[in-house]
């Protein structure tokens, strides 16, 4: 039997049947992480955010946020009295939702709060520091990179 042009079509349709076979196979292989799961929900909540940042922003200082030696530290203001703030910092992972880390703002008498960063991946966070004093809400975020 010989090779025609029948049997090249043939074989082209074969290959590109597999290849698309394995692309699809290859693309439900990888997990698609969103940023978050209710945009919608989190859209109208935006000029609150807009309202929360520019609270923090009329602070005479605001909150300072620090990465040095595997410790990240969040500095609130002396105009607070520390034991009245109510609030959540969360570290937010951008290429993977599971990573993201929450906890409630606990400071020491210094208005200091320190978060030891040895069990967090190597990699780019987002440190969002969400706080109410007083009834007034305030919002504060810095990116971090944890290196090792």
């Amino acid at each position: 039997m010989k090779f025609n042009w029948g049997h090249g079509i043939v074989l082209a349709i074969i290959i590109f049947v597999l290849g698309m076979g394995l692309m699809v196979f290859i693309t439900y292989q990888n997990t698609i992480n969103l940023v978050h799961e209710d945009y919608y929900p989190r859209e109208l909540e935006h000029q609150t955010m807009i309202d929360k940042r520019d609270n923090a922003l009329k602070l005479e200082k605001n909150v300072a946020i620090f990465y040095k030696d595997e410790i990240i530290e969040v500095s609130f203001p002396e105009v607070f009295d520390f034991p009245k703030l109510k609030g959540e910092i969360q570290l937010f992972r951008p290429s993977s939702g599971v990573q993201d880390v929450y906890m409630l703002i606990k400071t020491d008498g210094h208005g200091k709060q320190r978060i030891i960063a040895n069990a967090l991946e190597k990699g780019k966070y987002i440190v969002k520091v969400e706080w109410e004093y007083e009834g007034t809400f305030y919002f504060a975020e810095k990116e971090v990179y944890i290196q090792r």
